[in-house]
């Protein structure tokens, strides 16, 4: 085998297309995600799921969830979307810590006013007050009944907190994966 003189031989060998995204963030947010989902069609009734058709909820959980993680399964959907969506925004960015900080408290204070947006004194007038343009676009023409129908549930919100303090310490251990990182970290 010849090789250009220029270059020596080990970096030709090992070379790897720079990456667009942290791959450890993105397949392990895509896989809370996806164990959620998975999640919602197991344990939750299909009339209160916006997003699983009724028929197949009806066809896995006949008995209407079966409840295979009990009370866990309450509070681990809303810890892993806080925890996904922390990791597959942090996937395309690279961030040290403070930007890490950023990303979760922002979805931590996401996912933490939509639950308290549940609580029955203030679900009504949220309700009331949701544009009504919303009734036109898919996923938020549900706004109104995820506030009117969700339940409130103070162990969500320590699930959420959790959640982002999980992907905190996740998002800080893969940023030498960060794209055009060249395996260092800034700070920001």
């Amino acid at each position: 085998m010849t090789r250009h003189p220029s270059k020596p031989l080990s970096s030709t060998a090992t070379h790897r297309p720079p990456s667009l995204f942290n791959r450890p963030r993105l397949f392990t947010g895509l896989a809370a995600l996806a164990l959620g989902a998975l999640l919602y069609l197991l344990e939750r009734p299909a009339a209160r799921t916006y997003f699983i058709p009724r028929t197949l909820a009806e066809m896995l959980q006949p008995d209407g969830g079966a409840g295979l993680f009990g009370a866990l399964g309450q509070q681990l959907p809303t810890f892993l979307h806080t925890f996904s969506l922390c990791l597959l925004t942090a996937a395309l960015l690279r961030v040290g810590w403070r930007g890490a900080l950023g990303i979760c408290g922002a979805w931590l204070v996401t996912d933490a006013l939509f639950e308290l947006g549940q609580q029955t004194t203030t679900a009504e007038w949220l309700a009331r007050h949701v544009p009504a343009w919303f009734q036109h676009v898919p996923v938020l023409d549900n706004t109104a009944s995820y506030f009117l129908h969700g339940r409130f549930d103070p162990l969500d919100l320590l699930s959420i907190v959790l959640g982002a303090a999980a992907a905190f310490v996740l998002i800080l251990a893969t940023r030498r994966f960060d794209p055009s990182s060249g395996g260092a970290a800034n700070g920001v």
